[in-house]
């Protein structure tokens, strides 16, 4: 169930349903100098997920990179009440029965400084997403800001044709909420450019096939869509996604 991508680093993969669609989903699974794991973007677990994360070591932090990635993480806040739950800006509100020990933003905890930088995205009406660097096998952790969906990664007739209207199906790209709901390209090309600093070899995303050749170019080329897509936007469109963001 785990797969060691580089050093201190693994990952699962599962499935999640969304509006009547299965994707692929992926979480990652940080060793922590101290011992134990940080977990991000946590899995619905499983006896096989659960007993290859307990190999590892306590789990001691279980994170949430932004809040619509919070289907697994009551399951494994359950299983490892000892671990310390870090929401992504907004979660709280969206999913307040569990016990948070904090809202993430740029500055990494200390358990987890001396392997991961981490960068909160800024500019979208709806949510934020924290994206991680892990320094030792030069990995950039990210869970919607960076999709790569192919047909293998989405099941369904309907989900594929959803994924083609959207424009994300074979190509990486933000996913369709990410890019609806960013209204502010000088934040969103901010962000984008700090991520962009790290020396990152591989991107490792939440959803699609993982990025392990010209990394660096490919999330050039998907900032540069972002921002053009949201500068371009006519005005009715951007007065649309604000409305549809205030509902969500």
């Amino acid at each position: 169930m785990l797969t060691e991508i580089g050093q201190g680093l693994s990952y699962a993969e599962g499935e999640v349903r969304f509006y009547g669609a299965r994707l692929m989903t992926r979480m990652s699974v940080v060793a922590l100098p101290g011992g134990g794991c940080a977990v991000i973007s946590p899995l619905l677990p499983s006896p096989s997920l659960l007993g290859a994360l307990r190999a590892l070591g306590p789990v001691r932090h279980l994170i949430s990179p932004n809040k619509i990635h919070n289907q697994g993480l009551p399951g494994m806040a359950a299983t490892f009440p000892g671990a310390q739950i870090w929401a992504s800006p907004g979660l709280p509100e969206r999913l307040p029965g569990l016990v948070y020990a904090g809202t993430l933003g740029d500055a990494p905890h200390p358990d987890w400084a001396p392997v991961l930088d981490q960068h909160l995205t800024r500019g979208n009406l709806f949510f934020s997403e924290v994206a991680f660097f892990h320094r030792a096998s030069r990995t950039l952790i990210l869970a919607d800001l960076v999709e790569n969906v192919t047909k293998t990664t989405m099941s369904g007739g309907l989900a594929r044709a959803a994924a083609r209207a959207g424009r994300i199906l074979g190509r990486p790209l933000p996913s369709p909420e990410f890019r609806m709901y960013t209204d502010d390209a000088e934040a969103a090309q901010a962000g984008m450019e700090a991520i962009a600093a790290w020396p990152f070899e591989r991107i490792l995303m939440a959803h699609g096939e993982i990025i392990t050749e010209n990394a660096h170019e490919v999330f050039a080329g998907v900032r540069e869509r972002l921002v053009e897509e949201v500068r371009r936007r006519p005005a009715w469109r951007r007065a649309l996604y604000r409305c549809l963001a205030s509902w969500q």
